[in-house]
Order: C-alpha cells, then structure tokens, then sequence
C-alpha cells in the first residue's frame, strides 16, 4: 500500500512540475510577445500593475525550460547540460541585477532587449526588475543547478532554496 501510494504521490509532483513548467514558459512568452507587438495588457500579466520586465519574462522562459528538461524522461547528458546553462544564465542575471542593487551600479542589462519609459517603471529604476524577483531567480536558478548532485543533503538543500524562494514571493503579494 504505502509504494502505491508513493508511486501514486510521485507521478502527481511529476504532473504538477510538468505543468508548472510549461505555465512560467507561457507566461514569459506571452510577456515577450507584449514587449515585440508592444501590447500592455500582455506586458504587465495583470491590469493596472507596473509592466514585467522583457528580462524578467525571459529568465521567466529559461528557468521554465530548464526545469522541463531536467525533468524529461529522455534527458540525456547533452540536455542536462542545456538544462543547467539555462539555469546559470539566469543565475547570473539575478546576481548581476542584485549588483546593481547593492552597488547603485546601471550595468545596462534591463535594457538589451527593450526599453521602457521611467513613467512605467514603477518604484525601482526603469527597466529593472524588482530585488526581490533578482533574488528570487537566484534562489530558483540554483535550485536548479543542485538537482543533479547525488548527495541527500544537497537535495535538501535546493529544496530549501525553492521553499524560501516562495517564501519571499507570498511576503511580496502583502
């Protein structure tokens, strides 16, 4: 009984990061596509909320692919790889956002696909995603990275990563 039920469990959390998955890539393409025909209602995912960045929607789309091929049945080494550059992209432009943050640094990566007018930019500076968002792609994307280490406590570890990752995603819906 308890294996069934184990199995059962296991093909659900399979299911739901499936989906999962292909929403946050829908997502990011649909704010991708709001940035290129320039279509706000697109741009900002919900009415009357600042628009989300065009590098936001796409680290949107590679955490999303990332984690769908981590996941894929037939992820051989070649797509693991692609898998984890994705991840580290995204790691990187998290890092290099919070930089900016930290440092009062503009090292002008908000502005390599699209740029906004300041009007719309909301609280924080033109084109530049949110600290907690850069952080939150930080935490994720090396969630992301750790999935393949062998070790019980990594595992723990990038579950962690993803709980906190939520965490700080709840407190910035109050």
């Amino acid at each position: 009984m308890t294996s069934q039920s184990n199995s059962v469990l296991t093909s659900s959390l399979k299911s739901f990061s499936h989906a999962s998955s292909l929403i946050v890539i829908a997502i990011g393409c649909l704010v991708l596509l709001g940035w290129i025909l320039d279509i706000v209602i697109l741009k900002s995912v919900f009415p009357g909320l600042v628009t989300m960045k065009a590098n936001t929607a796409m680290a949107f789309v590679l955490l999303g692919m990332s984690l769908w091929l981590l996941q894929s049945e037939q992820a051989d080494q070649r797509m693991r790889r692609i898998a984890q550059a994705y991840a580290l992209a995204v790691t990187f432009l998290g890092l290099l956002t919070l930089s900016e943050y930290l440092f009062g640094l503009n090292l002008g990566i908000d502005q390599l696909l699209f740029k906004e007018p300041p009007e719309a930019a909301g609280p924080f500076s033109p084109d530049r995603m949110a600290p907690a968002t850069a952080l939150n792609f930080l935490l994720l994307a090396s969630a992301l990275l750790l999935l393949d280490v062998e070790k019980r406590s990594i595992h723990y570890f990038s579950q962690s990563l993803t709980l906190l990752a939520g965490l700080i995603s709840l407190l910035s819906l109050s």
